[in-house]
């Protein structure tokens, strides 16, 4: 048994699949890539899994820019390694500078004391004349200046450099921020929907307050992309984006989680109150048209499908991820452009004896 937990025929076996893909996409082959079609073929990484499988769904090019996005998302702290190394460079400079001044100083200091010994010894000596006098007042002024031009020098170089620190502390804050947000709508990534939902989980629990979790799909995407080009995709992204910090507010958190699906995370809020939030948001999505770049032509209207669950205290993130994604493909599965919670699903159990309405399934239809 490896160490990934496979035996050598079914490691063989996942290998041999994932290089037989990455050619049928396009990919290049090389380890970063192999290491991300590996764990999909072996199903090892199930948000990754999904992932894929929407870009797949949609006709999405995995070129490297693509693929290296994906891999940093699931795989590389490189972006972090990025800022500390820069961050701990330009300290580690600023530091030297520091000491190589403060040495100076040190230096100079011993400079001076000998200079006010030198003149205090002749203050004390019996056989003073003003010929010794002068020559001691001029070695004393002398280094008395000199030392004045070394506190000069330290006071405006650790201003400086206190400065220059500071700086750093805000560039540090602006890379760490770029690093949790998505590139191309400008909200949360979903490294930083991880860290928020964890966080609100824990908040909820201590406080005893409710917590809802939306999971939000944009309606035939794939049409957007097959009739206007990935471009006009992608623009349909950034209006859901936008739509979704028109809407929250307060301790809310909007995240790309994915693809063209999106994440709410919702504090302090019932179930009854999330459905109601995430019917306010979809009338507002569907309320706006996508046109082209010049502003004139109206394209098409975008809807999205919204699934609902709420926290139960104790239980882990992928728990209530799982209800709300159940609850978002239940809302698809019933016609798009609706809301449904985990609620109805359970309700959907007795509903669906008279043929009303679908059952939900499990995970596999095709994002659209």
């Amino acid at each position: 048994m490896s160490a990934y937990g496979f035996n050598h025929r079914t490691a063989q076996q996942h290998s041999n699949a994932a290089h037989k893909l990455m050619e049928e996409l396009g990919v290049v082959s090389h380890p970063d890539n192999f290491q991300l079609f590996f764990t999909y073929v072996a199903h090892t990484n199930f948000d990754l899994c999904r992932t894929i499988d929407i870009l797949r769904s949609n006709h999405r090019e995995f070129d490297e820019a693509q693929c290296e996005e994906l891999h940093t998302r699931f795989f590389s702290d490189k972006c972090e390694n990025e800022i500390i190394e820069r961050i701990s460079n330009d300290l580690r400079a600023q530091l030297g500078s520091i000491l190589d001044t403060v040495n100076k100083v040190g230096v100079d200091t011993r400079k001076y004391k000998k200079a006010l010994d030198h003149f205090c010894s002749y203050v004390g000596d019996k056989n003073r004349n003003l010929s010794n006098l002068e020559q001691a007042l001029h070695t004393l002024l002398g280094a008395t200046r000199e030392m004045e031009g070394v506190n000069r020098s330290l006071e405006s170089r650790l201003t400086n450099s206190s400065s220059e620190i500071n700086r750093l502390r805000e560039d540090m804050e602006n890379l760490k921020r770029e690093a949790m947000t998505d590139g191309l709508t400008g909200i949360a990534n979903r490294k930083a929907f991880d860290m928020q939902l964890r966080d609100g989980m824990m908040h909820a629990m201590e406080d005893g307050q409710p917590l809802c979790l939306l999971l939000l799909d944009i309606d035939h995407f794939k049409k957007f992309n097959d009739t206007y080009g990935h471009q006009v995709g992608d623009q349909v992204i950034r209006l859901m984006a936008e739509s979704l910090k028109r809407n929250i507010k307060g301790q809310d958190t909007a995240a790309r989680y994915g693809g063209e699906e999106f994440a709410i995370i919702l504090p302090s809020t019932s179930l009854g109150n999330a459905v109601l939030f995430g019917n306010k948001l979809r009338q507002y999505i569907e309320s706006h048209k996508v046109v082209t770049k010049s502003g004139k032509t109206i394209i098409s209207k975008a809807t999205a499908s919204i699934g609902v669950a709420e926290f139960r205290p104790g239980e882990p993130a992928a728990k209530l991820i799982e209800r709300a994604d159940r609850a978002l493909y239940f809302a698809k599965e019933n016609g798009r452009n609706q809301v449904a919670s985990e609620q109805q699903i359970e309700q959907s159990k007795t509903t669906n004896k008279r043929g009303d309405l679908k059952p939900p399934s499990s995970r596999g239809i095709a994002a659209e």
